[in-house]
C-alpha cells in the first residue's frame, strides 16, 4: 500500500507544484505590469501562456517552439514589453532635460552704504 501511497503523492505534488507554478507566472506578470516593468512582465507573461498551452495541451500533439507558432508568439511580447520600456525610458530622459541641471546665478545685492570698506586691525593699539 505505501508504493502506491508514495507514487500517488508524488504525481499529486508534480501537477500542484505545476498548477502553483502557472499561478505564480500570471500574478508576476500582473505585479510587473503594475510596477511598470514592461520587459519583466512580458517575459512571465510568456511563461504563463506557456504552462496555459501545457495545461490544454491534446495527448496526440508536443508542445514545440517552432510548429505551434509559438515562438513568433513570445518574440512578440517581450519585444513588445522592451519597446513600452524604450518609451517609458524616453518620455523620463526628456521630463529630466526640461529641468536645469543648475540654478542660474544671480549676482549679490550691493549694500546699502556708502561701498567704502572698513580696515579693521588684528594688533591692538597700545596706549602709553
Amino acid at each position: 500500500m505505501w508504493p502506491v501511497a508514495i507514487f500517488l503523492m508524488l504525481v499529486v505534488g508534480f501537477y500542484w507544484v505545476a498548477f502553483c507554478g502557472t499561478v505564480w507566472f500570471w500574478m508576476n506578470a500582473v505585479f510587473s505590469l503594475c510596477r511598470l516593468h514592461f520587459i519583466r512582465a512580458a517575459i512571465w507573461f510568456v511563461c504563463g501562456c506557456w504552462m496555459m498551452l501545457w495545461w490544454h495541451d491534446k495527448p496526440g500533439r508536443e508542445l514545440t517552439w517552432d510548429e505551434n507558432g509559438y515562438l513568433f508568439f513570445a518574440a512578440f511580447w517581450i519585444g513588445l514589453g522592451a519597446l513600452a520600456t524604450l518609451v517609458r525610458w524616453r518620455k523620463k530622459q526628456e521630463a529630466m532635460q526640461a529641468i536645469p541641471t543648475m540654478p542660474t546665478w544671480t549676482p549679490p545685492k550691493t549694500p546699502a552704504n556708502d561701498n567704502q570698506l572698513v580696515a579693521f586691525s588684528l594688533h591692538a593699539k597700545r596706549e602709553s
